[in-house]
This record gives structure tokens, sequence and C-alpha cells, in this order.
């Protein structure tokens, strides 16, 4: 991919450019290859910074505008490079000018000042390598970019909290059988668990749940629902007397000691009833159950559409 290219190709641009630079033109050299030679040396470096300038483009300091920090970072680079660009320039320049005139290559060497230009340009090479190795050595630090956030667990809120010890002590034993407080807390447990599968399977869209290979079963069980669905349980998490036969835990008697145990402690209201089915609500008919479901729906959406244009941009890398 495009990410292990760049290292790479500002390695290659940089030993090119060092091979380059290094040749000494020929004694008796026409102008026009001399011309050629020199635009090849300029353009090495200028590749080169535009390679390092495309993993720039990756760090979140060039991404959210913050050129200060990043020139202060890479400060070596930043100093270097416009140093010996200058530099290369000149004395090409300078070379060029001479050979127009037609002056031998060995004369151009007496020219005043073109020594200690030469020099000063070789020297500064040297260090503008340097600060391009160490540039790449920097650029791997994994805290320069956006690091993805592990995903974060919400919790789903409870539907029904757990029957106290006093309040089971004030449910008459007539009302609420032979079940023990842990049996009618279980019982309550797996209640939660229905309501909250329930509004999992009504929020998931419908090509959603094709793509999670959910059963025939729950998608019937899904448009069942969302037939009970009406005015009276609008925004309101809710379940039918007829969903607990859905959980084995709660189809036998178990089932029917906490639905009456529930309505004597008014910890759910009846909020629509009908020939087939009775619809509960909490006491305090709220929707906090649908809210998170709701979230968590947009959530899996979410990641779905991020994998594919991921997958996608990967396709085009790789393509």
């Amino acid at each position: 991919g495009m990410v292990d290219f760049t290292p790479i190709a500002v390695l290659v641009s940089l030993a090119l450019d060092l091979g380059l630079n290094s040749l000494a033109e020929p004694l008796i050299a026409h102008v026009g290859i001399v011309i050629l030679v020199t635009c090849l040396q300029v353009a090495m470096p200028l590749c080169t910074l535009v390679f390092i300038f495309v993993m720039f483009m990756r760090t979140t300091l060039l991404q959210s505008g913050n050129f200060g920090a990043l020139s202060s970072k890479f400060r070596g680079l930043s100093v270097i490079s416009p140093l010996r660009l200058f530099l290369l320039m000149a004395i090409k320049s300078y070379r060029i000018g001479e050979f127009t005139q037609s002056r031998p290559w060995a004369l151009v060497w007496e020219l005043d000042g073109y020594l200690p230009l030469f020099v000063a340009e070789k020297v500064v090479m040297v260090f503008y390598y340097l600060a391009c190795y160490n540039t790449l050595l920097q650029l791997g630090d994994p805290n320069l970019y956006t690091q993805r956030a592990p995903p974060i667990e919400r919790k789903p809120p409870e539907f029904l909290a757990p029957i106290s010890l006093r309040q089971y002590r004030s449910v008459p034993e007539i009302i609420r059988g032979k079940s023990s407080a842990d049996a009618l807390n279980t019982a309550v447990r797996f209640l939660n668990e229905l309501v909250i599968e329930k509004y999992q399977l009504m929020m998931t869209q419908t090509a959603e749940l094709h793509m999670l290979r959910v059963s025939d079963e729950a998608l019937q069980l899904r448009k069942a629902w969302e037939g009970q669905e009406g005015q009276e349980t609008l925004h309101i998490d809710c379940f039918s007397d007829s969903d607990l036969k859905l959980f084995p835990e709660l189809a036998g008697q178990e089932g029917n000691d906490l639905l009456q145990v529930l309505k004597h402690l008014n910890l759910v209201v009846t909020l629509k009833t009908t020939r087939q089915y009775s619809i509960y609500g909490s006491s305090k008919k709220g929707g906090e159950v649908q809210a998170w479901a709701r979230q968590e729906a947009m959530s899996l959406r979410e990641a779905h559409a991020r994998s594919k244009k991921e997958a996608k941009v990967e396709g085009y890398r790789r393509g």
C-alpha cells in the first residue's frame, strides 16, 4: 500500500540524489547535457521533500492544521531543506552560467567564490541527508497518528430493578406463590434480557439483520412486535404476557408468579389489552432500553459503513 511505499520512495530518492550530486561533469561536455543533469540534480531533493510531505499529511499535526507544532517537531528538516535548495540552485546556476560562456571545467574552480560555495553546498547536503533520515525515524512514532479508540461498551439499562426483600415480604403468599425472593429476581433478570433483545431486534434495520444472519423466527417475532406497537406503547419500554413464553425460565409458573408480584407492587402497569395478549410497561413508563438499542443500532450501522469504506480504500491501494 501507499503507507509502506512512501518511506521506501524517500530512501530511493535520497539515494538517487546522492548519486547524481556526486557526479562530476565531464571535462568537455555539451551544455545541453550539463543542463539536463543539473535539472535532475535539483529535482531529486524536491521529490524527496514531496514524499516526506505526503507522510506528514497522515499525521494529526498536519490534519489539524497545526503547522507551528509540525515545524517545531521537525525543526532540523525545516531549517536545512530551504538552505540546501538555495545552495544547490546557486551553485548549479553559477556552473551553467560559466558553461554557456564556454569556460572549460578546469577553470571553473578558479572562479572567485566557487570553491567556498561548493564546500558549503556539500557540507549542508550531508546535514540534509541526516535530517531526512531522522525525519523518517520520527515519523515512525505511532503517537503522531490518530489512534482508533477501542469501542465503548455501553451497558444496557435495567428495564426493572431487582425486587428488594422488603418488597417481597409485602406481597401476600397467595400472590407470590411458592417462589422465593431469589427465584423472582432471577425471573426479573430474564425479563430484562427479554426486553433488551426485543428492542435490539426492533431498532436494527432489516437489511442489517439479514447481514447478521438473524433467524427467520426472530424476524417473524420482530414483525409481530411491530404489529403490537400503538399510541399506548409509543416510546415506552414494554413486553406482553405472551412474550414470557419465549424464555423457558419464564414460560411456566415462575413467569406467572413474577407478573402477579410485579402488578401487586405496581412495578408494571397495563398499557394495552387485547383478546390475544396484554402489554405491560414499567410504572415509570420510560424508554431507556429503546434509546440504548437505537444508539447501539446506529453504532453498528456506522461501524459497517466504516469497514466498507476501509475495504474499498484498501482495494484501491492494492489495485
